[in-house]
C-alpha cells in the first residue's frame, strides 16, 4: 500500500490533465465505431448485403481487436518507455482505417479498412488503461469505468452525428473526417503529456532491462497458478457476457430498421440512447466495486442486461421500445470495466498490465468475435424478434455460471470484497 501511496501523490496536475486528455482521445475510435452501427443500415442496402454479410462485418471488426490487443498487451509491456508513442500511433491508425472505409471500392476491401481501423483502436486500450491503473491504484476501478464512460460518450455523439448526416451526405463522406478528428486529438495529447512528468517516466522515459519474454510468459502463468481458478473464472464469466453482448451495437439499427421501420434519425437517436446511459452508470459501477468488490457489481449489471433484453423481446414497441433501449444501455457497458479492473488487482506490481488486458480483449474475441455472425444466423432463421431473446439467454447463462462457480473463488480476491 505505501508503494501504491507514493505512487499516487507523485501524480500532479499536469499528470491529472493528461489523464483527462487520454480518456478523452479515446473517443474518437467510439465516434466511429458507433457511427459504423447508424451508417451500416444505408450500407446494408446500398450494397445489397445478407444479414449473414452485415454480421461478417461485426465479427471482423471484432476478431481483430482482439487479436491485435492479445498479442499487441504482450508487445506493449515489453516497450513500456514507448506508450505515450505507441498511443500516438495508434490513433493515427485509427482516423486513417476509417478513412480508408470511405475511400474502399468494394466489399472485401472495407472489410479490410474497418479490420484495420480496429485493430489500432485496440492497441490503445492496453496502454492507456494499463498507465491510468499504474498511476491511480487506489482508484482502478473508478478510472477504467470513467475511461469507458468517456467512450460511452463518444458512442452517444457518433450515431447523433451519423443519423443527422445521413440527411445531407452519402456515407463515404463521414468517414472522411476521422483523420483530420485523429490528428486534433494527437495535438491535444502531445501538448498535454509532454508536461505530465509521471506519464513521461512511465510511458516515455523509464528504460529498464528487457525482460525475456518467457520470463514475462512464466510471470503469467504464475498469476494463473496462485490465483487458484479466480483468473479462469471470470475469464469463462466475461465470455459469455461478450458473446451476449457482441451483436448488440450492430443488430440493434438494422432491427429498428427492418422490424421497427425507423429511419436513419431515429435510428441514430436510439443507439445514442443505448450507449449514452453508460457515461453516468459506468464510473458509479466502477467506484461502487472499488469499495465493495467486483463479484457483486458484475453479478447487478448482467442481471439488469438480461431483464432488460427479455422485457424488449415481450414490450419493445412505441414509447415502451425507447425506455427500454435506455435501460438496456445503463447496463451494456458495466462488465467489462469491472473485470479489466479486478484483472489488474492481480497482477499489480508484476508489469503485465499489458499482458493482462490484450488477455482479455483476446478472450472476448474467442467468445464475442463469432456473435455479430452468429447472430446473423439466429435472424436469418428465426426473424429479427430473435435478437433480444438471444441477449437475454446469454447473460442469463453468465450469472448462472457465477453462482455455480463462486464457491470455489471464494474470498480470496478483491473479486468478492473490497479492501
Amino acid at each position: 500500500m505505501a508503494a501504491k501511496s507514493e505512487l499516487l501523490t507523485r501524480a500532479g496536475t499536469r499528470d491529472h490533465i493528461a489523464a483527462g486528455a487520454v480518456i478523452v482521445s479515446h473517443s474518437l475510435q467510439h465516434i466511429y465505431g458507433n457511427a459504423f452501427y447508424v451508417i451500416l443500415p444505408v450500407m446494408y442496402t446500398a450494397l445489397g448485403l445478407s444479414p449473414v454479410a452485415a454480421g461478417l462485418m461485426g465479427t471482423a471488426r471484432t476478431t481483430a481487436t482482439g487479436t491485435a490487443a492479445l498479442f499487441g498487451g504482450i508487445l506493449v509491456d515489453r516497450l513500456q518507455h514507448r506508450r505515450l508513442l505507441i498511443l500516438y500511433i495508434s490513433l493515427f491508425t485509427v482516423g486513417f482505417g476509417y478513412l480508408l472505409v470511405g475511400l474502399a471500392p468494394a466489399y472485401v476491401l472495407i472489410l479490410i479498412a474497418l479490420a484495420l481501423a480496429s485493430l489500432a483502436g485496440s492497441v490503445w486500450h492496453p496502454v492507456s488503461r494499463g498507465l491510468l491503473s499504474q498511476i491511480y491504484p487506489d482508484r482502478r476501478g473508478f478510472m477504467i469505468s470513467l475511461d469507458r464512460s468517456v467512450g460511452n460518450l463518444g458512442d452517444t455523439i457518433g450515431p447523433l452525428a451519423a443519423g443527422g448526416l445521413l440527411m445531407v451526405t452519402v456515407w463515404q463522406q463521414i468517414f472522411f473526417g476521422a483523420l483530420p478528428i485523429a490528428m486534433a486529438f494527437g495535438l491535444l495529447l502531445w501538448i498535454t503529456l509532454r508536461g505530465a512528468s509521471t506519464w513521461q517516466e512511465l510511458g516515455a522515459k523509464r528504460r529498464e532491462e528487457t525482460r525475456p519474454l518467457r520470463e514475462q510468459l512464466h510471470t503469467l502463468a504464475d498469476v494463473f497458478r496462485s490465483n487458484r481458478g479466480s483468473l479462469s473464472f471470470i475469464l469463462l464469466v466475461a465470455g459469455l457476457s461478450g458473446m451476449g453482448q457482441g451483436g448488440i451495437m450492430l443488430w440493434v439499427p438494422l432491427y429498428l430498421q427492418e422490424a421497427q421501420g425507423l429511419d436513419s434519425v431515429s435510428i441514430g437517436f436510439h443507439v445514442a440512447l443505448l450507449a449514452g446511459m453508460g457515461i453516468a452508470t459506468g464510473p458509479i459501477f466502477g467506484l461502487v466495486s472499488d469499495r465493495l468488490g467486483r463479484i457483486p457489481v458484475i453479478v447487478v449489471v448482467l442481471g439488469g442486461k438480461a431483464t432488460m433484453a427479455a422485457l424488449l423481446a415481450m414490450f419493445g414497441a412505441g414509447t415502451v421500445l425507447t425506455i427500454l433501449v435506455a435501460g438496456l444501455g445503463a447496463f451494456l457497458f458495466g462488465v467489462n470495466p469491472l473485470i479489466q479492473a479486478w484483472a489488474l488487482d492481480i497482477v499489480e506490481g508484476r508489469k503485465l498490465e499489458g499482458t493482462m488486458l490484450g488477455m482479455l480483449w483476446g478472450n472476448n474475441a474467442i467468445f464475442q468475435g463469432g456473435a455479430p455472425l452468429l447472430i446473423g444466423f439466429v435472424v436469418a432463421a428465426l426473424g429479427f424478434g430473435a435478437l433480444f431473446w438471444y441477449i437475454a439467454a446469454l447473460n442469463t447463462l453468465a450469472i448462472l455460471l457465477v453462482a455455480i462457480l463462486i464457491p470455489t473463488v471464494g474470498r480470496r480476491s478483491k473479486l468478492v470484497s473490497g479492501d
